[in-house]
């Protein structure tokens, strides 16, 4: 990442390098040392990530630091994180303050994030995910799409992150708050939009490439991603979407006339 982000400032840089650390050091069960470094990482920026907090606040409970364990439990409610995912840490310390004072970090969330972005932008993860699901099958010959069809809804997708994007910024915690999956009861990333970029670049648009630096500079998304999305394309070797979808209907036809 430093290589590819060294001719600008970069926010995050020493971020993600201590974090990676510390992520080290929690993976060998090291959780002193891990805390170590979560803390230290968590001083170089305004807005730690929320993965990075839910590891931090486990790793501080494992070496009974309360004092920061109530810190991190703090960051990630206001941040959205629900009570009841604080429910296993109920018998701890610090457990008792923080239950009291929920509903200040709560109303914090709804005042600092855009819910009315989340809602919109969980909307369009799903209708890219009906989307993705039909071109698949489209690619196996299962069904049948035309190829005008499949540039309309492609365009309508890219059209609808743009909208988002100008409207509200690019979709991220630090404008949607932390995400929670409620059947895990877990803290993690929003790789949904991982999932929608790449969809979009293999659909033949490589939507936002020259501000991916800037965005894993400002913590949007993670520095290992930039690969990730160099390396996706679809069959029409970036030549845009109606290209694309022009070279996937043709071969659904040759599948077809076997």
């Amino acid at each position: 990442m430093t290589t590819n982000l060294s001719s600008q400032e970069c926010e995050y840089e020493e971020y993600y390098q201590i974090v990676d650390l510390a992520r080290k050091e929690y993976s060998k069960q090291n959780y002193k040392e891990a805390s170590k470094n979560f803390k230290l990482a968590f001083t170089k920026i305004n807005f730690p990530l929320g993965i990075d907090l839910a590891l931090s606040l486990f790793s501080a409970n494992k070496i009974k630091d309360d004092l920061w364990a109530g810190v991190i439990a703090e960051k990630l409610a206001k941040g959205g994180i629900p009570l009841r995912y604080f429910f296993k840490y109920k018998k701890k310390s610090w457990y008792q303050k923080f239950n009291s004072e929920f509903e200040k970090y709560n109303e914090y969330y709804y005042q600092n994030f855009d819910t009315e972005l989340k809602v919109k932008y969980f909307s369009l993860i799903e209708r890219d995910a009906i989307f993705t699901r039909k071109t698949m099958d489209w690619y196996y010959g299962t069904i049948e799409i035309k190829a005008v069809d499949a540039i309309k809804e492609a365009k309508a997708i890219i059209s609808e992150l743009k909208q988002l994007t100008e409207k509200y910024g690019f979709p991220s915690e630090h404008n949607m708050g932390y995400n929670y999956t409620r059947r895990l009861n877990r803290v993690g990333n929003y790789t949904h939009i991982h999932a929608l970029m790449i969809h979009i670049y293999k659909y033949g648009e490589r939507v936002y490439e020259n501000e991916i630096p800037n965005f894993i500079c400002n913590g949007v998304l993670r520095p290992n991603f930039q690969q990730t999305l160099k390396q996706s394309m679809g069959f029409g070797h970036n030549m845009g979407i109606e290209h694309e979808m022009k070279v996937r209907e043709k071969m659904y036809n040759k599948k077809k006339n076997k």
